[in-house]
């Protein structure tokens, strides 16, 4: 990223935490959004809870080189090595980050992604304040992004985290402003596929207003930022009864109802950051919320094996290759150092999607 901004965290790669004093005030137009948020849920209640229960597991009969996907970034100094080890993982579905205020930089992203002819990539175009406030630029934005790297994919994850203060989003109906502002250009890109929604973690009546609305936008596949690490495992649940496979459940059972959006599901973030890895953990490097590596490779499996056995989820993308804080690699030491959870990747996408979790 050459254009990094003030508020960016090069370590974790998000922007900062906001301080209480920087969070833009509630206003007239957050108590509307909230309402609506309260009765889209109360009117969508009664459907989703029977789709909820009524959705069976079953086996996907995606292949692995389908379902498993990686995130790398361009790292100049790395380069030929993240080639090698995307082959090596043999990792065929990859995504990347562009940032909307880089585009004076799109010449550099689009060397790195013909750096993988043989791999399908998603991109996934980052907004901040300035989107949300200037539209018509956030728009342009996305069009030049789209031009310059149409040759190389036609799918386009908008936004991210959209329902965290610090990447520009008050509240939800700023997200959909976004998704409106990019669904205009479906006239100029005939074949874009878009995917959306960008919710991050478990935030169900966040992901139903984003899915269920009369907004003018329609996304291709739900993109949903499903962390579970704060539960520690994919088997701790939430709220008594959400551990990953029904909070995945109810992801489903949303997806399959939504009137602007297509019966998919891709989770396109999820990891486990490690302990004692500041300033790049990303979170507090409290232990209820960070792993050891070999605990980290453990789960990555489980969430893999998990979500392919339900059957409903599509693709699930790891954040990210190389990152000490929470990614497969290690560069601290000034090389590149393999974790557990680099062969744990390996080993998923060699076959052991099948493979019950071990749970001990």
């Amino acid at each position: 990223m050459k254009n990094q901004p003030e508020w960016w965290d090069p370590y974790s790669c998000q922007p900062y935490k906001m301080r209480d004093e920087d969070k833009p005030r509630s206003g007239m137009g957050n108590v509307w959004e909230y309402a609506k948020v309260a009765g889209s849920n109360l009117i969508g209640l009664p459907a989703i809870a029977y789709q909820y229960l009524s959705l069976k597991k079953r086996p996907s009969g995606i292949s692995s080189d389908e379902f498993v996907g990686l995130s790398i970034a361009p790292q100049v100094e790395y380069q030929s090595a993240i080639i090698e080890m995307v082959d090596e993982l043999g990792v065929k579905q990859l995504l990347m980050r562009i940032p909307s205020w880089d585009v004076d930089a799109l010449d550099d992203y689009v060397r790195f992604l013909e750096l993988f002819p043989n791999n399908e990539f998603v991109i996934n175009i980052l907004q901040s304040r300035d989107s949300v406030q200037h539209l018509t630029d956030w728009q342009n934005q996305v069009a030049k992004i789209i031009r310059a790297t149409r040759h190389i994919t036609n799918t386009y994850w908008i936004g991210n985290a959209v329902n965290r203060t610090k990447w520009g989003c008050v509240h939800s109906g700023q997200a959909l402003d976004l998704q409106v502002a990019v669904e205009e250009l479906r006239s100029e890109f005939k074949d874009l596929r878009l995917l959306g929604s960008s919710i991050i973690d478990f935030e169900p009546l966040l992901s139903w207003r984003t899915l269920w609305n009369f907004r003018n936008y329609h996304i291709d596949a739900n993109a949903a930022l499903l962390y579970v690490n704060r539960r520690h495992s994919p088997y701790g649940t939430q709220y008594g009864i959400f551990d990953l496979e029904n909070k995945l459940r109810l992801a489903k059972a949303m997806t399959r109802l939504s009137n602007r959006c297509d019966d998919a599901l891709w989770i396109t973030e999820t990891n486990w950051p490690l302990l004692n890895t500041k300033p790049y953990t990303p979170n507090s490097g409290n232990p209820t919320r960070t792993v050891d590596e070999e605990t980290q490779a453990k789960y990555l499996k489980w969430y893999y094996q998990i979500a392919w056995q339900t059957g409903w989820v599509e693709r699930v993308y790891w954040w990210q290759l190389i990152n000490p804080g929470y990614g497969l690699v290690d560069h601290r030491e000034g090389s590149l150092r393999k974790m557990p959870s680099y062969y744990a990747m390996k080993e998923i996408i060699a076959g052991e999607l099948s493979q019950v979790p071990d749970r001990d």
